[in-house]
């Protein structure tokens, strides 16, 4: 939600007693926050326009297209659109006081956004060091401390058919003392849906460690085990409200489009 405290500071700076031009401003702001974008649009509704003094707008929409968010990390389209919005300014003058995004808030904050992503894209910034590097640490994380550890040389997604994801990762022993290193080829191929909204299901998971197939009741209970992780309604404790209304593989082409909302906190 980083894009909307980027919205909240443009809208403080670009109060003004002759006039607002805040979709300006605020696209201004946003450009310089991402790495590189082909096309970035904001749009802000406000009647009357003054409103916005007081921390009102009645609509919010942005959209982009080729939008690289971190280096190496290019969304293929993005389209974000809000219902009004009622925020408190004099918190936001206080930014360093304040828990969280929903401290500013006087009423639920909600709307919907869409994302599409290139399989190309993902494996180039897969590729990358800066995100392979990410994804080391998160490795390193996961392993006991006592067990050996090891380091990324290739990792790949495929976009197998419709909702079905492939993953290739081949990892090798981080030691130097030893001549001969272990390595680790794994692959998986799993497909996906959406139940109700607000539980992205796995199916059908497989994988091979080394060209051997791991057991189905192993993989049954790691599915298990995920799926209770991908359960939207886990955020609602945080006070978000998050729906899936469509996650979709097609073409090469990964579509996410979800309705969110945010109540204030108390």
């Amino acid at each position: 939600m980083e894009w909307f405290t980027i919205f909240l500071s443009g809208l403080i700076t670009t109060i003004s007693p002759i006039g607002l031009i805040v979709d300006n401003v605020i696209e201004n702001e946003l450009r310089s926050q991402v790495v590189n974008a082909e096309k970035l649009l904001v749009r802000i509704d406000n009647t009357p326009s003054y409103k916005i003094v007081n921390g009102k707008v009645d609509h919010i929409y942005i959209a982009s297209r080729k939008v690289e968010v971190i280096k190496n990390l290019t969304i293929d389209s993005f389209e974000l659109e809000t219902d009004s919005v009622d925020i408190d300014i004099k918190k936001i003058q206080q930014l360093e006081k304040a828990k969280n995004l929903r401290s500013f808030l006087n009423k639920p904050f909600q709307g919907a956004f869409k994302i599409t992503i290139k399989e190309e894209n993902f494996n180039e910034a897969l590729e990358s060091q800066n995100i392979k590097s990410k994804l080391q640490e998160l490795i390193n994380d996961l392993l006991p401390r006592q067990a050996p550890k090891f380091k990324i040389i290739a990792l790949r997604v495929n976009f197998v058919r419709e909702n079905y994801l492939g993953l290739e990762v081949e990892l090798e022993e981080d030691s130097t003392s030893k001549k001969t290193k272990n390595e680790l080829i794994i692959t998986t191929e799993v497909g996906f849906n959406v139940e109700k909204g607000y539980l992205v299901k796995l199916t059908n998971l497989s994988a091979t460690l080394n060209k051997r197939k791991l057991s189905k009741r192993f993989l049954n209970f790691l599915t298990i085990g995920i799926n209770e992780k991908l359960n939207l309604k886990n955020l609602e404790k945080q006070g978000i409200v998050a729906r899936i209304l469509e996650l979709h593989i097609n073409n090469n082409m990964l579509k996410v489009a979800t309705f969110f909302r945010l109540d204030p906190l108390l």
